[in-house]
Order: C-alpha cells, then sequence, then structure tokens
C-alpha cells in the first residue's frame, strides 16, 4: 500500500510508506489543520465547535445540521445535543445524543451526556439504562482501554445527574470534548505512523481523536476506511469511503482506496467507474489513478 504525506508529516513521522517491497511514490497532502478550508464540513464543524464554546447555540445547531446534512459523525451530533442543552431543548439534545450513540457506539461523552439529559428529564428507567450501558463499557475495559478515565468520570456524571433527577445541571463546567487542531494533527501523524506498522485497531483509536477535532474530513474518513479494510471490515470500510466522498465528491485518495476496495471484494466493474472518475479528476494524471489501475490489472493483491 501507499500512504501519501506532506514532507513535514514525514519528518514528524520518521517513516515511509513501502509499496512491493519499495519506497513509495510520495505526494503531498498536508495533515488536516491545513487543508480542512478546503471542505465545507470540516470547517463547518469547527466553526460550529467555537460557537457552541461561546454560548451561540442558535449557530452551532444550524451550522452542525449542515454537517450532519452532509454526512452523520459521532462528534457533531455530539455537540448538536450539547448545543440543545444549551437551549434547553431537551428532546432534541436527547435525540442527538442517541443518534451520536448508534453512529459510534463508543462515544463515551454522547452516553455520558445522554443520561445527564434523561436524568433532567425525569426519565428514570431511561437515566438508569444509559448508566447500565457506561457501566457495562467500563467493566469491560477494565482500567485499561483507551477511554478508561472517560468510562469512570461518565459513570460518576451520570449517577450524580440521576440522585439530582431533575434539578441536575445541563453542564458541569467541564471542558467539551474537543481537541485543537494541533492535537488533531498530532493524533493524525499518529495515525499515519502506526498504519505503517500495521497497527490497525491503534491506527482506529489516533483518527478518532483526530476526527474530534476536525469532525469529518474526508482524509480522516478515508482512512479509516482503510484501517477498517485491512482489518477485514470491509461493509464498514465502504461507509467511510463513501462518507469521506459525500464530504469531498473529488477527493482523489477516497476513489483510490475505494476501489481497492471494489477490486479485493471483486466488484471490477464497480472499480473501473471509480478509475473512470479519477481519470477525469487528474487531466494529466495522478499517483491515485496509477495505483488503482495497477490494482485492477491484478499488479497489486492483499486486503
Amino acid at each position: 500500500m501507499k500512504l501519501r504525506y506532506s514532507a513535514a508529516t514525514l519528518i514528524a513521522v520518521g517513516t515511509l510508506a513501502l509499496a512491493g517491497g519499495a519506497y513509495a511514490v510520495v505526494d503531498p497532502i498536508a495533515p488536516p489543520s491545513e487543508t480542512e478550508g478546503k471542505f465545507d464540513t470540516s470547517a463547518d464543524y469547527r466553526k460550529a465547535v467555537d460557537a457552541v464554546e461561546a454560548g451561540k447555540f442558535d449557530e452551532a445547531e444550524a451550522l452542525l445540521l449542515k454537517v450532519i446534512e452532509q454526512t452523520p459523525e459521532t462528534n457533531a451530533l455530539y455537540f448538536l445535543g450539547i448545543a440543545r442543552e444549551g437551549k434547553k431543548d431537551l428532546d432534541g439534545a436527547q435525540a442527538a445524543f442517541v443518534a451520536a450513540t448508534q453512529v459510534d457506539s463508543d462515544n463515551v461523552r454522547a452516553w455520558q451526556e445522554l443520561g445527564v439529559v434523561q436524568a433532567k428529564m425525569g426519565l428514570k428507567e431511561k437515566a438508569a439504562a444509559t448508566l447500565a450501558e457506561l457501566k457495562k463499557r467500563d467493566a469491560a475495559c477494565a482500567g485499561s482501554c483507551a477511554k478508561a478515565s472517560d468510562l469512570k468520570a461518565g459513570v460518576a456524571k451520570v449517577e450524580a445527574a440521576i440522585g439530582a433527577g431533575q434539578s441536575a445541571k445541563l453542564q458541569s463546567g467541564e471542558k467539551l470534548l474537543f481537541a485543537s487542531a494541533t492535537a488533531g494533527d498530532g493524533a493524525y501523524l499518529e495515525a499515519v505512523s502506526l498504519i505503517n506498522e500495521h497497527r490497525y485497531e491503534a491506527a482506529l483509536d489516533s483518527l478518532k481523536a483526530a476526527e474530534v477535532s476536525f469532525g469529518p474530513h474526508p482524509d480522516i474518513l478515508t482512512y479509516i476506511g482503510f484501517a477498517n479494510r485491512k482489518l477485514g471490515r470491509y461493509d464498514l470500510a465502504e461507509e467511510y469511503y463513501q462518507r469521506a466522498l459525500k464530504a469531498a465528491p473529488e477527493h482523489r485518495g477516497a476513489h483510490e482506496y475505494y476501489g481497492e476496495l471494489k477490486v479485493v471484494r471483486g466488484d471490477l466493474p464497480a472499480a473501473r467507474k471509480l478509475l473512470a472518475k479519477l481519470d477525469t479528476l487528474c487531466t494529466y494524471g495522478c499517483a491515485e489513478a496509477d495505483e488503482l489501475r495497477r490494482w485492477i490489472d491484478g499488479e497489486r493483491t492483499g486486503s
């Protein structure tokens, strides 16, 4: 496989991808903070988070609904819930948090805020069920998973909210689930390095951390798809490639890797359609089209 990133990325990661035993051709693609302005969904996401943190809940809600219309993304749904909490729209907040957990069942903060909102609404049975879900995840983690601290904090917060009942606070004053662009870039670079080491599960953790910073950024979505593909989760990989292309219909990397997945799955006609699209995007040729053509011609094999 051939991963592509900027010179700065290569220096930070300290490694080159290998393709067929030789160093891959590197096509300069900047990390997310340098490219988010090219993609409306990612730019709107970060504007919305800024609006939430500034208490501009109507503005945040409008931006987040635009993002979600393009592609369902768990962090965008989480922040939509936070914005609606701020507006005292508890029914709407509950719906957003439920959706966030459905898109990504590992979104601990969404489970946490769902339980708090349910307690605030006086929905004792639902709040108890949400608490039970958090406790089950905490027990399975046993303090050793990446989200151990979030799980323990979530259990404590929902327990406190249930105890307080309808007087539970909507916000505890804690910092929202958000990371700076610098932190997001760091997580992205770490993910690239882990992918090169074939440590795909760990790479997914880092990509999800980067996604908190940048929302539905097509580069991140594409690599989440790629890591899932390498783990044999083809349906999930396809879902993320489709999300990437919905967020950025001309994203060359997503077309290439989606085409490779189609080859792996034996759907050569679909792979050729993706190659045809790449050829229209790359008037004078590009590495993505060349690589997908090699896969279609049988020069590349594997997952």
